[in-house]
C-alpha cells in the first residue's frame, strides 16, 4: 500500500511530485503540507499536526471538507512528519513518498532522513524527496533508473558498509566495504547507462538519486 506525505517545508515547483502521484492509497498531510496539497488541487486522506505553520485559511478550507484532523499539541515528543509516518503504518501502507521533508532547517531535514532507518527496520520502503533528491536508505541490492548521466550519491549511515559494488557507473566499485568516516567520499558518482545496479552485503547506505 502507498501513503504520499506531505510535510511543510518550501516547494518551489510541483512539477517533480508528479510521477509520485500515481496509485496512491493514503494522502496525509503533515501541518503546513496542507498548503502543498491546496496549490496541487489535491484532497488529503488525512490531516495532522500541532498546525503551528499552515495558514489559518488552508486549515478553515480543509476543515469545511470534514477530513479527519488529528491535532497535537505543540509541545510533543515527535516532529509532524513523524506523526504522519505513524498514520500512514496504522492504515498499513508499505510505501512511503515524503514530500516536504528536505529544507532550509538542516536539523529537520537531517531528522527526517535519519527516520528512514526505523522504517527500513520494519520493511518499510521510503523515499524523501524534492525537486533535486530522491533519498533511499537500502540494507540490500537496489536497482536506479534514470538517464545516462544521472548523479547518484552512495553514503553509508552505518559505521561499515561492506561489499558494495556498482555497475552501470562512469565509476564502478567492486566488493567496497565503505566506512562511514572514509577517505573515498562516494558522492556524484554518474549512471553510465539507464539501469544501475547497487549491490552490498552489509550495513545501511544512503542511496541519493540528484540533480543540480
Amino acid at each position: 500500500m502507498k501513503a504520499v506525505i506531505f510535510a511543510g517545508a518550501k516547494i518551489e515547483d510541483y512539477e517533480f511530485c508528479k510521477e509520485y502521484l500515481d496509485d496512491v492509497d493514503i494522502l496525509i498531510c503533515c501541518d503546513a503540507g496542507m498548503e502543498h496539497t491546496k496549490a496541487l488541487g489535491l484532497t488529503p486522506d488525512y490531516i495532522v499536526g500541532d498546525f503551528d505553520s499552515v495558514g489559518q485559511d488552508v486549515l478553515e478550507f480543509y476543515k469545511e471538507k470534514n477530513i479527519p484532523i488529528y491535532q497535537f499539541p505543540a509541545k510533543k515528543d515527535q516532529t509532524d512528519m513523524q506523526l504522519g509516518i505513524h498514520l500512514a503504518l496504522e492504515k498499513g501502507a508499505t510505501d512511503l513518498i515524503l514530500f516536504g521533508g528536505i529544507g532550509s532547517r538542516f536539523d529537520h531535514t537531517l531528522a527526517n532522513a535519519h527516520l528512514l532507518l526505523g522504517l527500513l527496520k520494519k520493511g518499510i520502503r521510503a523515499r524523501l524527496v524534492d525537486e533535486n533528491n530522491c533519498i533511499e536508505l537500502v540494507d540490500k541490492p537496489i536497482t536506479i533508473h534514470g538517464k545516462v548521466g544521472d548523479l547518484v550519491s552512495t553514503i553509508p549511515l552505518s559505521m561499515m558498509v561492506r561489499g558494495i559494488t556498482l555497475t552501470g557507473f562512469a565509476y564502478p566499485l567492486t566488493n567496497r566495504d565503505l566506512a562511514l568516516d572514509d577517505e573515498l567520499v562516494a558522492v556524484s558518482n554518474v549512471l553510465a547507462q539507464e539501469d544501475g545496479k547497487i549491490y552490498l552485503t552489509e550495513g545501511y547506505l544512503f542511496v541519493i538519486h540528484s540533480k543540480d
